[in-house]
C-alpha cells in the first residue's frame, strides 16, 4: 500500500510541474494579445521576473526584466522603471555581482528623483537595504528597510511590504531575537496574503514555521508544536490550491522543511518522514540547481536507515548524496563537508579504513576550499561595502557642493543687480560684498572639511586592511594547527597498520579484537584531545614554542602532542617503533628545553601550558 502511495506521488509531481509550465506559458500568451493593457503587461513582466529569480534562473529573470525596462521607458513610466531597476539590482546582488547592483541602485535613484514619487524612493531604499544586508551590515540594513516601510505604510504596496518584513525576519533570526523574529514573520504572512503572490506567501509561511520552532524550543508548549505543522501544511496546500502559481523550488523547500520537523520532533514516525522525503526528492529533481535539497533528502534517509540498522542503505544514500553534490557548479561546500564526514565515520565504524581515510582526506580538502572561499567572499564583501560607503560619502559631498554652487550663483546674480545701482547705493553694495566674503570663507571651510574627510577615509581604509590581515593570519594559524593534529592522527594510523602488516608477514600470534579495542579507546582519547587542541586551545603548538627556552623541532612538537594525549613511554615507543630508552632520553631533553628540573612531571607541565 505504501509503495502505491510513493508511485502516486511521483506521478502527480510531474503533473504539477506541467501545470506550472502551463501557467508561465499562459502569462507569455497574454503578452502576445494586441489588446492587452500596458498596466497588465507590466504586471506580467514583474511576475515572470520574480518567478525566475526565486528559481535561481537569473539569465531568464534578467531577460524578462529587460523587457520591463524597455516598456517602462517607452511609456515614460518612471515609477515602474524605478521598480525594474531595483529588480535587476536584486538579481545581480543574489549573484554577488556587487559592482552591477550598485550601478542599478544609482540608476534607480536618478529615475526616482525625477519621478517625484515617494513609492519610487521606497523601492530604492529597499535595494539599498538588500545590499547592506548582503554586506552583513545589519544595523544599517534595518534602518533602510524601516525607512522604506515608513513611506509605504499606508499604501497598497503589499508585495514590497512582505519582502521587507521577510528580510527583517531573516536579520532578527540571525540575532536569535525571538520576539522580533515572530513579529516580522507574522507581518510577512499578512502582507503576502494581500499581495496575491502565492510563492511569496509560501515562503512567508515557512518563515513563520521557523519562528514557531524557536518559540517551541524555548517554552516547550504543545500548541506551538502543533502550529509548526499546521503552517507547513498551509504552505504546501498553496501548491495544489493555486496550480502553477507556487514555484517548484519553493514547494520542494516547504516539503523538505516539514520532513525535517517530523524528523526532529517525531522521529518514531519513520513512514511519514520517508513519505515527505520522497515527495521532496521528486519535486526537487524536476528543476535545476536543487542539488543541496536532494542531498539533504538523501542525508535524512541515511540517518533513518542507520536508526533501522540497514547498513547497506546508509552507505547507498550517503553515496547518492555525495554524487549529487558533485554535479553542482560550484559545489555547496557546507553540505559536502557534512556528507564526507558522515561517510568517513560510517566506513571507520565498519572497519573500512582505506575508504574512511579517503573521505576524511576529502573532508579536509573541502574544509580548506571552504576556508578559501569564505576568505575570498569576505574580501569581496568588504571591498563592496567600502565602495558603497565611499560612494555614499561622495554623494554627500556632491550635494554639498551643488548647494554651495547654487548659493554662489544666487549671490553672483544679486551682486550683479546691485552693481547696476552701485553709484546710488554704496552702502548696500558694501554690505553685499561683506556677505560675499563670508560665503567665501564658508566655501573654504567646506573644502577644508572635504580634504579632512578624504584623509579620514584613507586612514579608515588602512585600518580595515590591517584588521583584515590580522584576521587572515589567525585563520591560517588555526588551519595549520588542524592540519598538524590530523597529520598526527593519520601517521599514528599508518604506523599501526604497518605493525599489523609486519606481524602478519612474520606470522606472529596476535589478538585482533584486543588491538581494535585498544585502537578504539585511543581514537576516543585522541578525538577529545584533538578537539581541545583545535577548538579550546587553537594556539597549542604556538604557545609551546613560545614557552620553550630552546627551539622545538617538529619531532619535539610531535612528542609533546603524544604526551598531551596521555600516552606513556611504552605507548610512544611502540607507536614510533623506537626503544623506550630513546623516549626517556627525548623526554629528558624536552625538560631541558622547557627549563624544568628533574622532579617536575613533563606531562603535567604541558597541560597547564595550554
Amino acid at each position: 500500500m505504501r509503495l502505491l502511495l510513493y508511485i502516486a506521488t511521483f506521478i502527480s509531481l510531474p503533473i504539477q510541474t506541467l501545470a506550472q509550465n502551463i501557467y508561465i506559458d499562459s502569462l507569455r500568451h497574454c503578452l502576445t494579445n494586441p489588446s492587452i493593457e500596458t498596466t497588465e503587461k507590466i504586471n506580467i513582466y514583474q511576475v515572470l521576473t520574480e518567478r525566475f529569480r526565486t528559481e535561481l534562473k537569473y539569465d531568464q529573470a534578467t531577460a524578462e526584466n529587460q523587457k520591463l525596462i524597455s516598456l517602462a521607458k517607452s511609456q515614460h513610466d518612471d515609477l515602474n522603471l524605478t521598480k525594474a531597476y531595483v529588480y535587476q539590482g536584486v538579481i545581480y546582488n543574489n549573484q554577488q555581482k556587487y559592482d552591477k547592483d550598485r550601478m542599478y541602485l544609482d540608476s534607480a535613484r536618478v529615475v526616482a528623483k525625477r519621478s517625484k514619487n515617494q513609492i519610487a524612493n521606497a523601492y530604492t531604499d529597499y535595494l539599498e537595504a538588500i545590499m547592506l544586508h548582503s554586506y552583513q551590515d545589519y544595523e544599517a540594513a534595518i534602518k533602510s528597510f524601516q525607512r522604506a516601510l515608513s513611506i509605504i505604510e499606508h499604501t497598497d504596496e503589499e508585495f514590497l511590504k512582505a519582502k521587507i518584513y521577510y528580510n527583517l525576519y531573516s536579520i532578527y533570526t540571525n540575532w536569535n531575537d525571538l520576539d522580533n523574529t515572530f513579529l516580522y514573520a507574522n507581518e510577512a504572512v499578512k502582507s503576502a496574503q494581500k499581495s496575491g503572490d502565492k510563492s511569496l506567501l509560501a515562503n512567508s509561511y515557512s518563515a513563520l514555521a521557523v519562528a514557531y520552532t524557536y518559540r517551541y524550543d524555548a517554552h516547550r508548549k504543545t500548541e506551538d508544536l502543533d502550529k509548526i505543522f499546521e503552517i507547513c501544511a498551509e504552505a504546501i496546500a498553496l501548491n495544489n490550491q493555486y496550480i502553477g502559481q507556487v514555484s517548484t523550488r519553493t514547494y520542494a523547500i516547504a516539503k523538505l522543511n516539514i520532513a525535517s520537523y517530523y524528523f526532529k520532533y517525531y522521529p518514531e514516525k519513520k513512514a511519514l518522514i520517508k513519505e515527505q522525503i520522497f515527495e521532496t526528492l521528486a519535486a526537487a529533481k524536476l528543476t535545476q540547481r536543487n542539488q543541496v535539497i536532494i542531498a539533504s533528502c538523501y542525508g535524512m534517509l541515511s540517518e533513518l536507515a542507520q536508526m533501522e540498522q540497514k547498513d547497506a542503505l546508509v552507505e547507498n544514500y550517503l553515496q547518492m548524496a555525495y554524487t549529487t553534490l558533485l554535479t553542482e557548479n560550484p559545489i555547496y561546500l557546507h553540505t559536502m563537508i557534512r556528507i564526507c564526514e558522515a561517510l568517513a565515520t560510517w566506513y571507520d565504524k565498519n572497519d573500512l579504513y582505506e575508504k574512511s581515510f579517503h573521505f576524511q582526506k576529502l573532508t579536509t580538502d573541502y574544509t580548506r576550499d571552504l576556508f578559501n572561499e569564505e576568505q575570498a567572499a569576505t574580501a569581496k564583501r568588504l571591498e563592496a561595502q567600502y565602495q558603497f560607503d565611499k560612494k555614499e560619502q561622495e554623494v554627500i559631498v556632491l550635494k554639498e557642493r551643488a548647494e554651495n554652487h547654487r548659493k554662489q550663483q544666487l549671490l553672483a546674480i544679486g551682486l550683479g543687480i546691485l552693481g547696476l545701482f552701485g553709484s546710488f547705493f554704496m552702502f548696500r553694495s558694501y554690505h553685499f560684498r561683506l556677505r560675499y566674503s563670508l560665503e567665501r570663507e564658508k566655501q573654504l571651510a567646506t573644502e577644508k572639511n572635504e580634504v579632512e574627510l578624504q584623509v579620514k577615509l584613507e586612514i579608515e581604509e588602512k585600518s580595515r586592511l590591517k584588521a583584515e590581515q590580522k584576521i587572515l593570519t589567525l585563520q591560517q594559524e588555526k588551519l595549520q594547527n588542524e592540519v598538524m593534529a590530523n597529520h598526527l592522527y593519520i601517521q599514528r594510523k599508518n604506523e599501526v597498520f604497518q605493525q599489523l602488516k609486519e606481524k602478519i608477514e612474520k606470522d606472529k600470534p596476535m589478538n585482533i579484537q584486543q588491538i581494535l579495542r585498544n585502537e578504539t579507546l585511543l581514537d576516543n582519547d585522541f578525538e577529545k584531545a584533538k578537539f581541545q587542541i583545535q577548538e579550546i586551545h587553537p594556539n597549542f603548538f604556538t604557545m609551546l614554542s613560545e614557552k620553550a627556552q630552546q627551539k622545538l623541532t617538529p619531532l619535539d612538537l610531535k612528542y609533546c602532542a603524544y604526551l598531551y594525549l596521555g600516552m606513556d613511554t611504552k605507548q610512544i615507543a611502540n607507536l614510533l617503533n623506537v626503544e623506550p630508552k630513546s623516549v626517556r632520553m627525548t623526554k629528558y631533553r624536552l625538560k631541558q628545553k622547557f627549563g624544568l628540573d628533574t622532579e617536575t612531571d613533563l606531562m603535567h607541565h604541558l597541560r597547564p601550558t595550554v
